[in-house]
């Protein structure tokens, strides 16, 4: 196969042929942007397509469905290195309910229900660009979109340059701890903290999550007033502001203690008249 190195490389993982033919041939209509390098049917085949490529072409994203019979898409998550070095965009397919895709999404670059409605994949490509620095695609998509008038059917121009999806208190994020994968409750999120190009979600029990997701897009998608953006790379929840250790102005700003934490964290100045608006 001669695959066009300007384009996306994607992987599909379903068991069912149909889906696979179906995800194909929408992916077809974007050949100009997406190449498909790869279809396989089980977990096993998409560990082994991973560790193995053929031609040493690694895909930049794998649409994954969720419930396999012989390995669901998280168990092929646990045996492979995709947020490595070379990263693998994640984006799953499902016919799970809003609310349960709403939390996988967080970890996942999207998500897409099934049965898969072209126009809303052309909003997971360009979010896969965006992801992939192809801002030129970027910018050529969106003003495709523009000129067809697709900012009536919800994909403005905001949610693609932003990346985000709206969260609740009541949502739940689907994290990686060492080798564990699980729910977090936003409520269990003490704060969030910028590391190079990830970031970091620290929980109660003193455990850390990293994640493959700015500081901006998180801002976006928290729910407010829950959570604070108290410095650029430090985003609190509020209900863990330790009552016991009063904020402390400091320099042009303050520092703020969380529960069972022992450090404080600095608050910017405009951060600080914001955050004592809020406290009782």
């Amino acid at each position: 196969m001669t695959i066009n190195s300007d384009t996306i490389k994607a992987l599909i993982v379903d068991d069912e042929r149909l889906a696979r033919l179906e995800m194909s041939q929408i992916l077809a209509e974007f050949a100009d942007r997406v190449t498909v390098i790869g279809e396989v049917a089980s977990k096993r085949e998409a560990v082994e397509f991973i560790a193995a490529p053929p031609d040493n072409v690694r895909p930049d994203v794998i649409f994954l469905d969720i419930n396999m019979p012989h390995g669901s898409g998280f168990e092929v998550l646990e045996e492979i290195d995709y947020e490595g070095t070379q990263p693998i965009h994640i984006v799953f397919v499902t016919a799970y309910d809003e609310y349960a895709v709403r939390a996988f999404s967080v970890n996942a670059l999207d998500y897409v229900l099934k049965p898969v409605d072209p126009e809303r994949l052309e909003r997971t490509i360009v979010r896969l660009e965006k992801a992939l620095g192809r801002e030129q695609s970027l910018l050529s998509a969106l003003s495709q979109m523009e000129s067809n008038d697709l900012a009536q059917n919800e994909f403005t121009q905001n949610e693609f340059t932003q990346n985000a999806l709206k969260l609740t208190s009541e949502d739940y994020i689907f994290v990686t701890i060492g080798k564990q994968r699980r729910f977090v409750a936003m409520q269990e999120i003490v704060c969030i903290t910028a590391s190079d190009n990830y970031t970091e979600l620290w929980l109660p029990d003193g455990k850390r999550a990293m994640l493959l997701r700015t500081m901006n897009e998180w801002e976006a998608m928290l729910p407010e007033p829950d959570f604070l953006r108290i410095h650029r790379g430090t985003i609190i929840n509020r209900f863990y502001i330790d009552a016991s250790r009063p904020v402390e102005p400091s320099g042009s700003g303050a520092l703020v203690f969380l529960r069972d934490i022992a450090e404080s964290f600095a608050i910017s100045r405009r951060s600080y008249t914001k955050l004592k608006e809020q406290l009782p």
